[in-house]
């Protein structure tokens, strides 16, 4: 490529500390791909104290990067605040970056020199280290390569790409879905790599492009009824391909089964534990360690914060 395209990079944040914010935007600017604009979009003003850090912030980066700040009127969670940047992005490629999340230095570069070789992806998906932050552990998400192409399947029996801060989205058939959907309670990340990869395919970068924040609170999901929500609206909306791949769907089913179980629902629980092994009887070992989950989280307290 000898005229980089133009890339557009956002930093949605909500009530986080600017200098937590600051360690995502240090890996942002920090990128040693260069034609980048980058939005940095506040979801909190009435705190106008941050407000000012936050703008303070930005300014700090002004000579290194061409840098947004936007506020938005009213909350209205991430999925509005990235809509917002997407709506003034005249980038080639979206990306996107949760506030306590950080990329590595070569995410940009590698993952747009895949969407130049792979112009019918719509999405190129990479590697990224989970950061266990209580103890202080660090893992691969993938300890295989991964699948590209159409995906679709994979992606509908699980969410096998990751956080929205791992992949880069091609803009223009970004917009050409719609974009996030903000009234997803949950899984708002899923439900759109579902409805990019019905239409467009995916790539893959193996190596690790960013650092995941995982804190022991996100291992019992705050709010579990959302996700059960979102859940509901993901299988209303893909229906129709659930029932026509048995095997994806088996696997989508089961997806059920646990968000049911961490809801404290076990009727709906066991029903879709009952479809999903309907639809793919012969996965013994799946299954049988799929009801000893199920049965184990009676024990779990579905949390409420």
């Amino acid at each position: 490529m000898n005229e980089r395209p133009l890339v557009s990079a956002v930093i949605t944040t909500y009530r986080r500390p600017a200098e937590t914010v600051r360690r995502s935007l240090e890996s942002v600017v920090s990128q040693s791909y260069e034609n980048m604009e980058i939005f940095v979009v506040n979801d909190f003003p009435d705190d106008k104290t941050l407000v000012m850090e936050l703008e303070r912030l930005t300014k700090e980066y002004d000579a290194k990067r061409k840098i947004y700040y936007l506020v938005v009127e009213k909350n209205g969670g991430a999925c509005k605040a990235r809509n917002l940047a997407l709506s003034k992005a005249e980038g080639k490629y979206f990306l996107c970056l949760d506030d306590d999340d950080e990329w590595l230095p070569h995410k940009v570069w590698l993952q747009v020199e895949q969407a130049e070789r792979h112009p019918k992806a719509a999405i190129v998906y990479g590697n990224a280290w989970i950061q266990y932050v209580e103890r202080n552990v660090r893992e691969l998400l993938f300890k295989e390569p991964q699948p590209t192409g159409d995906i679709f399947g994979e992606i509908l029996a699980k969410n096998c790409i990751g956080s929205c801060s791992f992949p880069l989205f091609r803009t223009e058939m970004l917009r050409e879905v719609g974009g996030f959907h903000e009234d997803m309670p949950a899984l708002q990340d899923w439900e759109l790599y579902l409805r990019l990869l019905k239409r467009y395919e995916a790539a893959y970068v193996r190596e690790p492009v960013a650092v995941y924040y995982f804190y022991d609170g996100e291992r019992i999901s705050a709010h579990p009824e959302n996700r059960v929500k979102a859940f509901e609206k993901i299988h209303r909306e893909f229906q129709k391909e659930i029932q026509e791949d048995r095997k994806s769907g088996s696997s989508f089913y089961l997806m059920g089964t646990y968000f049911y179980s961490l809801a404290g629902d076990r009727k709906k629980a066991w029903h879709y534990y009952v479809l999903g092994v309907r639809n793919s009887p012969w996965e013994i070992r799946r299954n049988l360690k799929d009801l000893c989950r199920m049965v184990g989280r009676r024990w779990i307290r579905p949390s409420k914060v």
